[in-house]
């Protein structure tokens, strides 16, 4: 059964979804002599939503982007000048040199003041600043007040959220051209079964089939071929009748077959991901250094 995702505003159709088919599974399908096997094992193993049923559609998709999102771990990166200044930083407090720093930060200088932006680019990096209470910048350390966490937080899961939205997006465009890929496959193993069908009934009764009709018959089912073959035999005085219309069939098959040669483009165009990154300014300008402003913005080059 085809499927078709649509917008929340819109009604959900019922579907059946077939997870996990490989493309070696799918060519096997397609090459059956009819859909049966397929539609088995849709009903056997497919996700089924019922039609209208948007707490299902959306549980489908929640549990669908759970499993992507399983594996996936934060990675962390730094900037040359963040990386120097880490290493500045173990050698004035005499780390060992192999230890990894605990929190990492992309900064940058405001100009030629002395206020500079620190950007998180890393979700464990913010939590880890979180915990502390305190960054440190040069040997100084920089206090973070309650209300600064707080906006660094939110931030961070506006961030977040924006990037989970587009991820599901994603998702959603492939699990459709999944959709579509699978339905034509059925579709063309269906038309296959019934051209070579109709090509065979044909050739029993005496009727005039193209070369490639009969290769197709003979590629399909050999022992229905020759089936054909030996009841057209008797029927040879038959096959100077309807020319015209057997050639019409034809030339209608050998469009079709056209048709499916054609190649398929079941590609989609993904949103990029949103690159903001959590970020603040810091003021040294009075006795003790100052959070002045925090917000979202692009990573530094």
């Amino acid at each position: 059964m085809q499927y078709f995702i649509r917008e929340s505003s819109r009604k959900v159709r019922s579907m059946r979804i077939l997870q996990n088919m490989t493309k070696a599974e799918l060519d096997f399908y397609s090459k059956q002599p009819t859909a049966k096997a397929l539609h088995e094992r849709i009903m056997k193993d497919a996700v089924y939503i019922p039609e209208g049923d948007r707490d299902a559609a959306a549980a489908y998709v929640a549990r669908r982007s759970s499993e992507r999102a399983e594996n996936q771990r934060d990675k962390v990166e730094i900037s040359p000048a963040g990386q120097k200044l880490s290493q500045a930083e173990q050698k004035a407090a005499g780390k060992s040199g192999g230890q990894e720093p605990e929190i990492e930060f992309s900064l940058r200088r405001q100009g030629d003041s002395n206020r500079f932006s620190v950007s998180f680019g890393n979700g464990a990096m913010l939590q880890r600043a979180i915990k502390q209470g305190y960054i440190e910048i040069g040997g100084r350390q920089v206090e973070l007040a309650d209300d600064v966490k707080k906006q660094l937080l939110a931030v961070n899961k506006q961030i977040q959220d924006a990037k989970k939205a587009v991820s599901l997006h994603n998702m959603l465009l492939h699990e459709a051209a999944n959709a579509r890929q699978s339905r034509d496959a059925m579709q063309e193993a269906n038309d296959k079964m019934s051209r070579a069908m109709t090509t065979a009934s044909r050739i029993m009764h005496g009727r005039k089939v193209s070369p490639a009709d009969e290769k197709e018959l003979m590629e399909f089912n050999k022992d229905l071929y020759a089936m054909a073959k030996s009841a057209a035999a008797l029927a040879e005085h038959r096959r100077r009748r309807d020319d015209k219309e057997d050639e019409k069939i034809s030339a209608a098959n050998d469009e079709a077959r056209a048709r499916e040669a054609e190649p398929k483009d079941y590609s989609v165009e993904e949103t990029p991901l949103p690159q903001g990154e959590v970020q603040m300014d810091i003021s040294f300008e009075g006795e003790a250094p100052q959070v002045t402003a925090v917000g979202a913005g692009v990573p530094f080059e």
